[in-house]
């Protein structure tokens, strides 16, 4: 599966944050179909969400540590950031692509499972390329 990098899609749309989130959304979209298929992930509830992220997270070399907690789904990422590598390695704001790429492109992953599923991050700390903490919750 191959998808525009980081840097290129940066420079494509830098100056529209809005564009970027339409498309970061529709990439994500277009991830979570392959991996629904390839994984053979069912239905449209909470534990489909949580196996959609750990493909996700599978599929980048994260960590695979999506779960259902009651009526949520949370996912702490404690280890290696390929958002934070890839602005540090490419010279690309980590801000700009956190909001502009990454997140939406979770939104659009959840939402081919979940449409009416609402993400929240509750914590985000990034020290660096070794430690991000999300929780992503409903």
């Amino acid at each position: 599966m191959s998808f525009i990098s980081p840097k290129d899609f940066y420079e494509q749309f830098k100056n529209d944050s809005n564009a970027a989130k339409k498309t970061a959304f529709q990439i994500g979209r277009d991830m979570a179909q392959i991996l629904k298929k390839k994984y053979n992930i069912q239905g449209g509830g909470l534990e489909a969400v949580a196996e959609i992220l750990n493909a996700t997270m599978r599929t980048v070399k994260g960590e695979q540590s999506a779960k259902v907690e009651g009526n949520r789904v949370t996912m702490h990422n404690t280890g290696f950031c390929a958002i934070m590598r890839a602005a540090l390695t490419l010279g690309v704001p980590w801000e700009w692509l956190d909001a502009n790429f990454a997140w939406p492109w979770l939104e659009g992953i959840v939402s081919l499972v979940k449409p009416e599923m609402k993400l929240r991050m509750s914590s985000a700390r990034c020290r660096g390329d070794e430690a991000c903490i999300h929780i992503f919750e409903t």
